[in-house]
């Protein structure tokens, strides 16, 4: 079953189509998305233009996908898929500060599906312009002071799996919004800046209280947040 989305801005759409197809690239589970045109009378509205409008997949075949209501369960879970630190990256790296439990949906089939990045990437947001992660926030909830360095260590090894995506062209539905390919351009643009900064952006979130040296921007695992470190 397709599920569409009515009324998104375009910049909304090509957000939420380019966040859940990063997602999928990252092997973390998301609804497989459209960019669909739908005649108007077929959503009960009067008959005129084609509307381009936003749509995902079905996430379970029997339509029973919902929201995990306990956060203790849902991040055992997602420590148990091994999925936390990666979707932790992730959302850091699309700047999506509206992330809640409702946007983390479970199936019969106990996969955990990440939705609604319609709000991610806001516009006017700098690149390195670091905004709230509820995921890092939980994750930190769950941990000791002492620990936070090596949560850090585990989400810096994600770091790598988000350098090789590619970033291609906009998708050919875009060009049926007068701006989609200019939207789409400047959204891509966004991801491939913030890349660069995501490793002192985690770093300064996770251990705030601890200088931070990038000895490689390229390469994050050769990045330390102690001073001390370096001067050993």
């Amino acid at each position: 079953m397709l599920y569409v989305k009515l009324g998104l801005p375009v910049r909304a759409m090509l957000v939420e189509a380019l966040a859940a197809q990063l997602a999928i690239a990252l092997r973390l589970d998301c609804p497989t998305p459209y960019l669909v045109t739908v005649k108007p009378k077929h959503v009960g509205r009067k008959d005129g233009p084609n509307i381009l409008a936003f749509a995902s997949l079905d996430v379970s075949e029997r339509s029973m996908a919902k929201p995990v209501r306990s956060l203790e369960i849902l991040f055992d879970l997602m420590e148990r898929l091994k999925v936390s630190d990666l979707a932790c990256a992730f959302d850091e790296w699309i700047a999506n500060d509206v992330r809640s439990p409702s946007d983390i949906l479970i199936s019969p089939e106990s996969r955990l599906f990440m939705i609604d990045h319609e709000a991610a990437m806001r516009e006017g947001l700098r690149p390195d312009e670091s905004t709230t992660n509820w995921l890092a926030a939980r994750l930190l909830e769950r941990i000791q002071d002492d620990d936070r360095p090596l949560l850090l260590k585990r989400i810096r090894g994600r770091l790598a799996a988000l350098m090789r995506v590619d970033l291609g062209a906009a998708p050919l539905a875009a060009q049926y919004s007068q701006d989609g390919v200019a939207v789409y351009t400047t959204l891509v643009h966004f991801l491939r800046e913030r890349l660069q900064h995501l490793d002192q952006l985690l770093s300064e979130r996770i251990v705030p209280e601890q200088q931070y040296l990038a000895l490689n921007p390229q390469d994050p695992s050769t990045s330390t947040m102690l001073a001390e470190d370096a001067a050993r």
